[in-house]
């Protein structure tokens, strides 16, 4: 008989937005279990990073429960919904230009012990380009979209997150960056059976690497599995 599948990350009827009186999202159901990896597509401006946001606590407006592991969010902070494993990459790849990779990755850090946090530095390393580049002791201002993108997400995958949040992870980069990106996302989703919440416009990319596709419109999610077909002809003109 095989193991039972638990349920990562449980949202159940989740309102939420800037104001009370005009919610983004009007009632989101989901449910992602272990080591699955959903996308959430849909237009600009249908709430998909709205919807991330609230998972985090990150809104001033959220109403309905959030649960991670069986364990109910509700009322902690972003803080503390990170130290349980649930970490959020932010669009456009949160880094600080005026300090070094090497600064960013020890500021990402901050908690460890020296020893844990060359441990966990080098546990990381071999999935990023950017560290077998030279670039170690580069300012991150002088990195490339692509190699800030890697150093954001090497900056979340220090901390061993058991489940992640990706908010339009391709958003600003070329082709080649956006390809490269999702190479060391497949390996680190492969090789350390991590749990994924992806919020992609690219829609080609968000049906390549995901195992299932949801499609959030009006503030809600379309409980039926979408393919890409229908959501490029539908949603996507």
């Amino acid at each position: 008989m095989e193991p039972a599948t638990c349920n990562m990350l449980k949202l159940e009827n989740i309102v939420g937005g800037y104001t009370k009186n005009n919610p983004i999202l009007k009632g989101i159901i989901l449910t992602v279990v272990e080591n699955e990896v959903v996308a959430i597509v849909g237009q600009n401006g249908a709430g998909k990073s709205t919807l991330a946001k609230a998972i985090m606590n990150m809104l001033p407006f959220v109403m309905g429960n959030i649960h991670f592991k069986d364990e109910l969010l509700n009322g902690k902070t972003t803080q503390q919904i990170v130290h349980k494993g649930l970490n959020f990459f932010m669009q456009g790849g949160q880094v600080f230009p005026h300090l070094t990779v090497e600064e960013n990755l020890d500021f990402a850090g901050m908690g460890f012990s020296k020893k844990e946090l060359q441990q966990r530095k080098a546990e990381i390393k071999g999935y990023f380009d950017l560290f077998k580049n030279g670039r170690y002791n580069l300012q991150a201002s002088y990195l490339s979209g692509g190699e800030q993108h890697q150093l954001a997400l090497a900056m979340v995958m220090l901390r061993k997150p058991e489940f992640l949040i990706f908010d339009e992870p391709s958003a600003g980069l070329s082709p080649g960056n956006v390809k490269t990106l999702y190479q060391i996302l497949t390996a680190l989703k492969n090789n350390l059976e991590i749990g994924i919440l992806l919020i992609e416009q690219n829609v080609k990319m968000a049906f390549d690497f995901s195992d299932s596709v949801l499609l959030l419109r009006d503030g809600l999610i379309e409980q039926e599995q979408m393919t890409l077909e229908h959501v490029e002809k539908q949603y996507f003109r």
